[in-house]
C-alpha cells in the first residue's frame, strides 16, 4: 500500500478536511505444547489505513471513518462518497484539526527486534528465547510449563492530515505467555495447580528469562499450597507486583482515578473532577500520564490525530491540575491538547516497603481479574494469590474477594519509596490501603 498515493488522492478531493492513520504490523509467533516442543511458528503482516473525512455545515461538522487495505484510487473515491452521506447524519460542534508540530524522540523500537524482521530471523529469536525459558524451567522443582506462546511484533504508524500533520513512529515489543503447572504427590494423590504468567516488554534486553521463570514457578508452587482465606480484613491490605500494576493500569479499562481526568469524560458530564479542586486529603497522591517512558508499551510519540504526546500532571498533592485531552475535546473545553494517555506514573512515598509490610497485613500479588466501574470507582475482584503476614511467616492464601471504592481508598493510601516500572505503570513498588476496601474469604 502506497501511502503517498493515498495522501495525494485525498488531497485532490473536495473535502473540508481529512486525516489518515496508516498502520503496518509484522508479527512472528511461536506456540509450544506441554511437551515443550514447538507446535507451530507463524509469521504475519497486516497493512491498513484508517481514513476520516470531514464535511462542514456552518458551525457544525460531520465526520465519518472507514478502513482501506489497498491504495486503489477508485475504491477510495467510492468509500469517500459513501462516507459523505454518513457525515450528513453525524453533525457535531466543529473543531480544528491539528496542525504540523514537533514530536518527541522517545525510543520505542528495539533495534534487535527490528533487525530480526529485516533479516527474516524472527523464528530464530523466538526459539532462542524459548530455549532460555525452557532451560531455566528445568531447574525448578515441582513445576513445569504446560504451554507457552511468544510473540514478536514490529509496528509502523504514520499520521497525516489536510492541515500538514505528518508524523511517523516505529515500535516493537515482545509478548510472552505461559502456563506454569505445579504438582505434588503421585497417582490418585497427585495434586496440580496452574498459574498464568504473561509479560510484555518493548525490547529484548528487558526480558530476564531466569527471573521470569523463577518468580512464576514460586507463585505456582504457592498457589498449590495456598490456604483458604477465612476471615475479613479492612485495613493493612497491600498490593505488590502484577496486582499493583493491574490496579493502576487495568487490562480492560482505565483506573477510575485516571478515567475521570479525561477531557472527553468531562465534556460529557461524567467526570467528578474540577481543575483546582481536591479529590483526596492525602497530599502524597500525585498522578501523571507519561507517554515518554522509553520502550514502555504505554508510551507513544503521538495520538491517532497526530497530536504530540506529552507528560501531563493530572493530580498534584491530591488536587486536580489538568485533563488529558485529544484535539477535539481539548477544543471543546478550551484547554491544550495533550495527545494520548501514557504510562500511569505515581509519586513515591517516603516509607520503605518493609514498614508497609508489617505483621498482620495481607499482601495481594495477583488478581483473577480487576475490572472496576470507571464512573463510580466501585469494584469487586477475586484474588488469585495473596500472602498473610503473621508472626514472621508469609502464608499463601486464596479464595478471597477484594471489594471497595477506589476513591475512598486514596485518603489512607501509603506508598513505598522504592519504585518499579512495568507495562503502562511507573510508581511505588508497594502500596498499602488502610481504608476504603475489605478482603473477605468465600
Amino acid at each position: 500500500m502506497n501511502i503517498a498515493k493515498i495522501t495525494k488522492a485525498l488531497a485532490s478531493l473536495r473535502l473540508d478536511g481529512w486525516s489518515l492513520l496508516f498502520q503496518e504490523e509484522e508479527k512472528a509467533s511461536l506456540y509450544l505444547t506441554k511437551g515443550e516442543e514447538v507446535e507451530t511458528s507463524i509469521g504475519s503482516r497486516r497493512v491498513s489505513a484508517d481514513v476520516i473525512i470531514y464535511r462542514k455545515y456552518g458551525k457544525e461538522v460531520g465526520d465519518a471513518r472507514f478502513t482501506i487495505f489497498s491504495d486503489d484510487e477508485q475504491e477510495l473515491k467510492e468509500k469517500v462518497r459513501d462516507a459523505l452521506i454518513i457525515c450528513s447524519t453525524a453533525k457535531k460542534q466543529a473543531w480544528p484539526l491539528p496542525k504540523k508540530q514537533a514530536y518527541s524522540a522517545v525510543a520505542l523500537a528495539d533495534e534487535k527486534i527490528a533487525a530480526a524482521f529485516r533479516k527474516g530471523a524472527t523464528e530464530d529469536v523466538n526459539l532462542a528465547l524459548w530455549k532460555r525459558i525452557r532451560g531455566a524451567a528445568r531447574k525448578e522443582k515441582g513445576v513445569n510449563i504446560s504451554a507457552a506462546e511468544l510473540h514478536l511484533r514490529k509496528a509502523r504508524s504514520i499520521v497525516r492530515n489536510s492541515e500538514g500533520v505528518d508524523a511517523a513512529s516505529i515500535r516493537t515489543d515482545l509478548f510472552i505467555e505461559a502456563i506454569f503447572t505445579s504438582f505434588s504427590g503421585a497417582g490418585k494423590g497427585r495434586r496440580e495447580q496452574e498459574f498464568h504468567a504473561s509479560q510484555t516488554v518493548g525490547r529484548l534486553a528487558e526480558f530476564d528469562s531466569v527471573r521470569f521463570v523463577k518468580e512464576y514457578s514460586q507463585l505456582a508452587r504457592d498457589v498449590l499450597r495456598a490456604e483458604r482465606f477465612e476471615r475479613v480484613q479492612e485495613s493493612g491490605i497491600v498490593l505488590t507486583g502484577e496486582a499493583l500494576r493491574e490496579f493502576w493500569a487495568p487490562n480492560l479499562d482505565l483506573n477510575p482515578v485516571v478515567f475521570h481526568a479525561g477531557a472527553q469524560v468531562k465534556y460529557r458530564g461524567l467526570s467528578r473532577y474540577d481543575v483546582g479542586k481536591r479529590i483526596t486529603n492525602n497530599a502524597r497522591v500525585s498522578i501523571s500520564s507519561n507517554p515518554l517512558v522509553p520502550f514502555n508499551p504505554g508510551s507513544s510519540r503521538f495520538d491517532f490525530d497526530g497530536v504530540a504526546s506529552q507528560r501531563v500532571a493530572i493530580i498534584e498533592k491530591g488536587v486536580v491540575r489538568k485533563y488529558f485531552a485529544s484535539q477535539r475535546y481539548a477544543y471543546y473545553l478550551r484547554v491544550r491538547p495533550t495527545g494520548g494517555l501514557g504510562v500511569i506514573e505515581l509519586l513515591s512515598g517516603k516509607e520503605p516497603s518493609s514498614r508497609l509490610m508489617d505483621r498482620h497485613i495481607v499482601e495481594i500479588v495477583s488478581f483473577s481479574s480487576f475490572s472496576p466501574n470507571s464512573v463510580s470507582g466501585d469494584f469487586s475482584a477475586e484474588i488469585r494469590l495473596g500472602y498473610l503476614h503473621a508472626d514472621g511467616k508469609r502464608i499463601p492464601v486464596r479464595a478471597a474477594m477484594l471489594s471497595g471504592n477506589v476513591f475512598a481508598m486514596l485518603d489512607a493510601m501509603r506508598m513505598s519509596r522504592e519504585r518499579m516500572v512495568a507495562e503502562k505503570y511507573s510508581g511505588p513498588m508497594t502500596v498499602r490501603f488502610d481504608d476504603g476496601c475489605r478482603l473477605a474469604g468465600f
